[in-house]
């Protein structure tokens, strides 16, 4: 019966990244980044349309492009690669879990609170960094695990390699959440103080190579990339990220709201069990304390922040709440879980009226099933259910969340169209401008060969739209709106539209536009 709650599990996961397109801006830009690697054939220097793209690490445009060798170029493939990573994650958990001293069953049942969390189930198939950063992170774990037992020899080789695979992934930050716990193993781990300068010695070595070998990239690519390649991977994609973000910048307290939301259902389906005092602290409590809080501390005084920055931290507390779950401490209550799964029909429903859309025959099923499944579980009231029947019930809800978006506001996000309009210009020699900054947007959808030139500001534009009057000036920002007929418009997100001019028509709309407010850039065109 497990195994077929497990194929269960994988069905609902993996169903939802067959209907989605890749959404702007982010996962469109990187399908562009690893669309012109597989064009050009060069894999040391990540580009995005003709200039060095610094902004993340090759690792997993690597990977795309790997599964790229076997499907064929499919943005399907990415998203497959995604879901993946994300049930390789849990083999590693159960290693892990283990190796703390964790019992078969709280293993299990922390496999299945990590697969029915929002975190996993909302961002497994998305094209992102932080799945795959989760695995480095929990190789990196099972390396300081072996260097605190005394493996030195293999802790060494695991959690070097762990970490540069890290840093490969996501940058920097692949040390902060993969080597923390390392650092307060004497406190999670006393049996290390009798060996204390053995365990040093190999977590020095162990952070040494890992730093070695990213260099190992990170070296040969800033000498191809060029001066400001360099100056970007080496300081302006750490130090500036840790200071004062230039992108997703908020305030310290940003994700303490975030972090029970991500954890959903659990913080609010959980209740204590009959057996309300457990033993003193463990040691897989001791290093969930080690590897969770530090690291959360860190990224709340960090600048920059997004919800799935957080992902790989929370495998720690799924340990946790699996072994409180497995020896009675915790269990699953039916009507809370119910409560949980409540909210997504009347989500459905809010959505659609607010974004001023119809729901469609998709969101409004999502909404019947979601409501049957919460009153299944409503009507268990206090009783306790099943981990495994709650977690699949909260990743079908997830994957119905995620059709009834495709239904109700797919075609404001899916560029394939006006990309392949684009292409056809292109192939066809009509000159090409994008109001705005590059980014990709309609590159990997319309397959372009060659990179479209940037006009920044209405003086630009209107420059270009001079001496290249039969042209096309395509946008997405709504301070480039033109008086002018488009030849092709369609909406996008939920501010504005997508249009193309012709550059002839809106030449002089453009210059009387420039002469009235002085060039500003654009913003970067994210809905």
């Amino acid at each position: 019966m497990r195994g077929y709650l497990w194929l269960a599990a994988v069905v609902l996961l993996l169903t939802p990244s067959f209907f989605l397109p890749p959404v702007p801006i982010d996962e469109t830009r990187y399908l562009a980044v690893a669309w012109n690697m597989h064009l050009s054939g060069h894999w040391l220097v990540p580009m995005l349309d003709g200039m060095p793209y610094p902004d993340k690490p090759p690792l997993l445009f690597w990977l795309i492009n790997l599964s790229w060798m076997v499907t064929g170029v499919h943005a399907l493939s990415a998203r497959l690669l995604e879901v993946v990573l994300a049930l390789v994650s849990l083999p590693l958990l159960a290693v892990l879990g283990r190796g703390l001293g964790a019992t078969d069953e709280a293993v299990r049942r922390a496999q299945w609170l990590w697969l029915g969390s929002v975190a996993l189930a909302g961002f497994a198939g998305g094209i992102m960094f932080d799945m795959l950063l989760t695995l480095c992170t929990l190789c990196a774990w099972l390396g300081i695990l072996a260097l605190a037992r005394g493996q030195m020899r293999k802790g060494v080789a695991i959690l070097a390699g762990a970490l540069a695979l890290g840093i490969l992934a996501k940058g920097p930050v692949g040390l902060l959440v993969g080597a923390l716990p390392a650092l307060l193993a004497p406190w999670w781990y006393p049996s290390v103080k009798s060996y204390a300068g053995r365990y040093a010695l190999a977590v020095a070595v162990s952070l040494l190579l890992a730093v070695a070998l990213a260099l190992a990239w990170a070296l040969p690519a800033a000498h191809a990339g060029g001066a400001a390649y360099a100056d970007a991977i080496f300081l302006r994609q750490t130090v500036g990220r840790l200071a004062s973000s230039f992108a997703h910048a908020h305030g310290w307290w940003w994700y303490l709201p975030l972090l029970p939301a991500l954890l959903l259902p659990w913080p609010l389906a959980l209740a204590r069990g009959e057996r309300a005092l457990g033993p003193g602290s463990s040691l897989l409590d001791r290093f969930a304390t080690a590897a969770f809080v530090p690291a959360f501390l860190a990224f709340c005084a960090i600048s920059g922040k997004q919800p799935h920055y957080l992902l790989p931290l929370l495998p720690a507390l799924m340990l946790v709440a699996g072994a409180r779950l497995a020896d009675g401490r915790w269990r699953v209550v039916g009507w809370r879980m119910g409560l949980v799964l409540a909210l997504f029909p009347v989500g459905f429903l809010v959505a659609s009226h607010l974004l001023h859309v119809s729901a469609g025959i998709a969101a409004v099923g999502g909404a019947v099933v979601t409501a049957v499944l919460a009153l299944a579980f409503l009507r268990r009231g206090r009783r306790s259910v099943p981990v495994e029947a709650a977690a699949l019930a909260m990743i079908a809800a997830v994957g119905l969340a995620k059709l009834a978006f495709v239904a109700m506001l797919g075609p404001r996000y899916d560029v394939t169209s006006v990309s392949q309009r684009i292409a056809h210009a292109q192939r066809a020699g009509v000159p090409l401008v994008l109001a705005g900054r590059q980014n990709g947007m309609y590159t990997f959808a319309g397959r372009l060969t060659q990179a479209i030139p940037s006009a920044i500001g209405q003086a630009q534009i209107a420059a270009w739209a001079a001496a290249h009057p039969e042209g096309w000036v395509i946008s997405s920002h709504s301070r480039s709106d033109y008086a002018a007929e488009p030849l092709y418009t369609q909406p996008f997100g939920g501010r504005h539209d997508i249009s193309i001019w012709r550059a002839g028509d809106i030449a002089d709309e453009a210059m009387r536009a420039a002469a009235k407010a002085p060039a500003a850039p654009e913003d970067d065109g994210e809905p």
